[in-house]
């Protein structure tokens, strides 16, 4: 999602790679769902974003506007930098969802 150049300017990293940054959680929400992710709320993704190790930056109190005054959401992990796509490979879910035996 991050590298596809048709996603508009509601997606981004931080300036020094570190950090994705997104000011829609509907675009972000409808991204996801067309990579096969099935969650269609915010709280789903926070949900996912933490089962994945990924710390969350900003919320209702700690926000990044830009200077045109839009909001950003922001998350990092340490193995997702923008231009090291070997990193990926070391991103794992830390909770196994429940199976009925």
């Amino acid at each position: 999602i991050m590298e596809n150049p048709a996603i508009g300017g509601w997606l981004r990293w931080s300036e020094d790679g570190t950090e994705v940054q997104f000011n829609s959680w509907p675009m972000m929400i409808g991204a996801l769902a067309a990579q096969g992710m099935a969650a269609t709320k915010k709280e789903s993704v926070n949900k996912n974003f933490h089962d994945y190790g990924f710390k969350r930056l900003t919320d209702s109190r700690r926000r990044i506007p830009d200077e045109d005054g839009v909001i950003w959401f922001a998350f990092e992990h340490a193995n997702f930098k923008r231009g090291r796509p070997d990193l990926l490979r070391n991103i794992k879910r830390r909770y196994q969802r429940w199976r009925p035996t």
